[in-house]
């Protein structure tokens, strides 16, 4: 396995740079709902200690074999390494600079140490660093209005 972060210092390293990834989006019944890939990247900005992830991708409704078209998308968020958590917020939308999800390192995972409220629903994630070429992000989103959960594989591109 190749060397894990160990501070905010290395995990900014880690991070940086450019991936490509597939997603899974499981509904309320535990069955798949759809699929997605894409590419990202982690790009520095002239804040220290920031990166700038932006991804763009398309996904596909399960089954597969229904007709439709792939749906195109893309998101942006902002990633503050600090000491001891990682801050992210979002980078698009209505909503730039709003705060959405705070990480802890612990070992070779990411630990939720917030959760992120929209209207009624709980979004929260983490995420597994496999070694400097792949880590994973699971998201939970619980709520009277959904009942989601996503996993996100990266590969290093």
């Amino acid at each position: 396995m190749d060397s894990l972060p160990d501070d905010s210092h290395s995990l900014f390293g880690f991070f940086r740079g450019d991936w490509c990834f597939k997603r899974t989006v499981w509904g309320a019944q535990d069955a798949p709902q759809a699929q997605a890939e894409g590419e990202c990247a982690f790009m520095a900005t002239e804040v220290e200690g920031k990166l700038l992830y932006r991804e763009h991708g398309a996904l596909h409704m399960l089954p597969l074999q229904l007709p439709g078209r792939p749906i195109p998308f893309t998101r942006a968020f902002e990633y503050l390494f600090g000491e001891e958590q990682v801050q992210v917020f979002f980078a698009d939308g209505e909503r730039v600079g709003v705060p959405y999800q705070q990480y802890v390192l612990k070992g070779n995972f990411l630990a939720p140490a917030a959760e992120h409220i929209c209207g009624p629903d709980c979004y929260t994630a983490a995420y597994t660093l496999h070694g400097e070429g792949h880590f994973t992000m699971e998201t939970f989103i619980r709520g009277p209005k959904k009942h989601s959960r996503l996993l996100t594989e990266y590969q290093r591109r």
